[in-house]
């Protein structure tokens, strides 16, 4: 079973998340910061991470860069989930090393299907 790590300040949007991978056959995980995430990934990578980029403690820029620096979770692959939607935050996390970015509000269906896409293409070179 794929395992996804959700990370969002908004316990509504971690629920809806969390509820619509467990009925896609995920295992879930959940992360209400930077911080959290970070933690997280060091106990055990999961399969796919949705991350949204503005949090407090710690935003999704800083858990991107802390995982490249650190070399956490190298295989893993990232979705920023935000409601940034300017070219220069899409160049960024991208440079940061994000598989992929969508805007709120989006369909958490779309979502779960992005990261079975994800999943299935394999890992990055």
């Amino acid at each position: 079973m794929p395992e996804v790590l959700i990370v969002d300040d908004d316990p509504d949007v971690r629920g809806l998340l969390a509820f619509t991978f467990l009925d896609h056959g995920f295992a879930v995980r959940e992360a209400k910061d930077g911080v959290d995430a970070l933690d997280e990934l060091e106990a055990r990578a999961p399969d796919c991470m949705v991350l949204d980029l503005m949090m407090p403690r710690l935003d999704g820029f800083e858990v991107l860069a802390a995982m490249r620096e650190r070399r956490l979770a190298p295989d893993m692959r990232t979705i920023v989930f935000t409601c940034k939607s300017e070219e220069r935050t899409l160049v960024r996390v991208w440079e940061l090393g994000a598989d992929d970015y969508l805007t709120k509000p989006a369909d958490p269906d779309v979502i779960a299907q992005k990261v079975i896409a994800l999943l299935e293409a394999g890992n990055p070179l």
